[in-house]
């Protein structure tokens, strides 16, 4: 199914949001003109596909990015994911501990950036985090404070979610 809306001053994109409460679809921008709405459907059906079983309710394109462009990477997101994150597989590394990294990448990515904040989500020590995102620069080559290296460890574990499953 399909809803293109033009909104206007009675009809607000909260107040149609608001009635497709419950309702799993993908909400691209709003555009200026018929000559925007392949695209804005186009990315609106990319959304919802993106993330598919997840969606409960309507879904912003604007915060699904990461889930679009990993989806539409195809093949490239799993040689991403490979070459990003491949280096935990590192013969000697435990499973627990590349999972204990991961958990402290994801949650640091998932906070405001801050290392304190990353700790008092994890509940550990602020040191503790900035050990294992020493460890785990030593293992990948990457180095989550650096911005650059968490977009692309950002698409990269987002790509191996969605290869999992």
């Amino acid at each position: 199914s399909l809803l293109v809306v033009q909104l206007g001053p009675r009809v607000t994109e909260e107040t149609v949001l608001g009635r497709l409460e419950g309702v799993p679809c993908g909400v691209s921008a709003a555009v200026d003109g018929l000559a925007g709405v392949p695209r804005a459907v186009e990315l609106a059906v990319a959304t919802v596909r993106a993330t598919g079983a997840e969606a409960t309710g309507p879904v912003r394109l604007s915060d699904a990015w990461l889930d679009v462009l990993a989806a539409r990477a195809g093949h490239f997101a799993s040689h991403l994911a490979d070459d990003v994150l491949g280096g935990l597989r590192a013969a000697g590394v435990p499973a627990a501990e590349r999972e204990r990294l991961l958990e402290t990448v994801r949650a640091h990515l998932a906070g405001s950036g801050s290392i304190a904040e990353t700790a008092r989500a994890l509940y550990c020590h602020r040191n503790t985090v900035q050990q294992r995102f020493a460890r785990f620069h030593e293992l990948t080559g990457r180095d989550i404070r650096r911005p650059e290296d968490a977009a692309l460890l950002a698409l990269a574990l987002r790509a191996r979610e969605d290869a999992a499953g």
